[in-house]
C-alpha cells in the first residue's frame, strides 16, 4: 500500500508502512468498498504478503457472483486536485514506479483521506490513458514531485484529477 507525500520529505520506509497498513483505516476501506460494490461478500487486506505487494495488490475482493477482484490502495493524507502517478520508484536504479509496472489488480483505489474520498480507477484504462499521455503530462505538468526517501527519490507526476478522469474515459473507446 503506498503513501503519496509532498516534495523534500524524507521518507522512511517503515514508518510509512505503517501509516499505509494502519489498521484503524479498517473500517474506512469497508466503507468505501460496500458502497463501490453492492454485491461485496468479503474483502482481504494482504498485508505483509511479499508476493502480493510486488504484483500491486493490496486487497482481495470476493464478489456475489463469484468474481474476484485485486485492488492497489494508495492513501494521501490531505485533500488535493491532482493524482501522483509514479513514474520512478528509485532514481539511482531508474526502476520502475508503479503506473509503470504490469501490476496484477483490477482498481486503483486512491485515497484523500482527509474528506474520506476515494477514487477507483479501473487498472486497465488507467494503464492505457497512462499510456497515451504519459509524455505530455510529464511536460505539462512540472516540476516533478521528488520523494525523498534515504539514498535514493521517487519521482511522480502531479496530474489534475478531471484531466485524469478524462483521459481514463477517453481510453475506454477503440478506434481502428
Amino acid at each position: 500500500m503506498g503513501v503519496l507525500g509532498k516534495s523534500g520529505l524524507i521518507h522512511e520506509f517503515n514508518p510509512q508502512l505503517v501509516y499505509s497498513e494502519d489498521a484503524s483505516c479498517e473500517p474506512f476501506w469497508d466503507r468505501i468498498y460496500h458502497k463501490a460494490f453492492p454485491n461485496l461478500v468479503n474483502h482481504m487486506l494482504c498485508q505483509g504478503d511479499v508476493k502480493s505487494q510486488r504484483m500491486g495488490i493490496d486487497r482481495v475482493i470476493l464478489l456475489s457472483n463469484g468474481q474476484i477482484l485485486y485492488i492497489d490502495e494508495k492513501k494521501r493524507r490531505k485533500d488535493r486536485d491532482d493524482i501522483l502517478l509514479e513514474y520512478i520508484s528509485a532514481d539511482t536504479t531508474h526502476a520502475p514506479g508503479w503506473i509503470e509496472k504490469d501490476l496484477a489488480i483490477d482498481y486503483l483505489a486512491y485515497a484523500f483521506m482527509e474528506s474520506q474520498r476515494v477514487y477507483l480507477f479501473p487498472w486497465l484504462m488507467l494503464r492505457r490513458a497512462w499510456g497515451n499521455y504519459k509524455t505530455a503530462w510529464i511536460n505539462k505538468y512540472k516540476p516533478p514531485i521528488i520523494a525523498q526517501n534515504r539514498g535514493y527519490q521517487t519521482i511522480s507526476v502531479a496530474v489534475p484529477i478531471m484531466i485524469l478522469k478524462k483521459a481514463i474515459s477517453t481510453a475506454t473507446t477503440i478506434q481502428l
